[in-house]
């Protein structure tokens, strides 16, 4: 049986895991100033409009080192999109193994992520009339916050419908004998065995009260 790699193993070794196409179509057309950062962070202007690098400004405004200063913000970014990126990085930037020290946690690898998100929010509509610029400004606010809401419009309609939901279907003392998982236990099971609670967030289900739903 092969053992699955944890988080900490597949970003140390990104070459674990294969990158996507959505990967080389992000950052390909980068790799000029992906390379650039890696060999003469120096050379690239962070405030140049074509060329925006807001993690740069960033080391730049806090007054630190562009080479040895770890960059942890990857905003909603999941280990394996982060593994694929870094697994890029390294077959198409740094093509060299021995030289992960450099860019893995650091500048480079911080930019290839924003480059990554701001590609994602050139797909959504609500950012259509964004320059390059304002789209990679808006993707390092995305990636310092981890705020999904900022590469969406928050949907009003769902919100209404998940505290519909949350209303019928959670099991917690806060509904009392009346709501907790008595759906059932005075007329029947229902049909099929359903269970209305299966499947809840955790945060709606609590510990089963026995009573009845005839209980005052």
């Amino acid at each position: 049986m092969h053992e699955i790699p944890s988080g900490e193993d597949i970003l140390s070794d990104p070459s674990t895991i294969p990158y996507m196409e959505e990967v080389n179509k992000a950052l390909g057309p980068h790799i000029g100033i992906l390379r650039r950062l890696l060999t003469a962070p120096n050379s690239c202007n962070s405030e140049t409009s074509s060329k925006v690098i807001p993690s740069k400004k960033w080391l730049e405004d806090e007054g630190k080192a562009f080479e040895n200063t770890l960059i942890p913000h990857v905003g909603t970014l999941s280990i394996a999109e982060r593994a694929q990126i870094a697994n890029w990085f390294e077959a198409n930037v740094s093509r060299n193994k021995k030289v992960r020290i450099a860019w893995l946690g650091f500048l480079p690898i911080a930019h290839a992520h924003t480059l990554f998100i701001a590609y994602r929010m050139t797909k959504n509509p609500t950012f259509k009339a964004y320059s390059e610029s304002e789209i990679l400004q808006k993707a390092w606010e995305a990636q310092l916050t981890t705020v999904p809401s900022i590469l969406k419009e928050v949907d009003v309609d769902q919100e209404c419908l998940v505290s519909l939901e949350e209303e019928m279907f959670e099991n917690t003392d806060r509904t009392r004998v009346l709501g907790k998982g008595q759906w059932g236990l005075d007329r029947g099971h229902h049909q099929g065995g359903w269970d209305p609670s299966f499947g809840v967030p955790a945060s709606w289900n609590g510990e089963v009260q026995a009573g009845s739903e005839n209980t005052r």
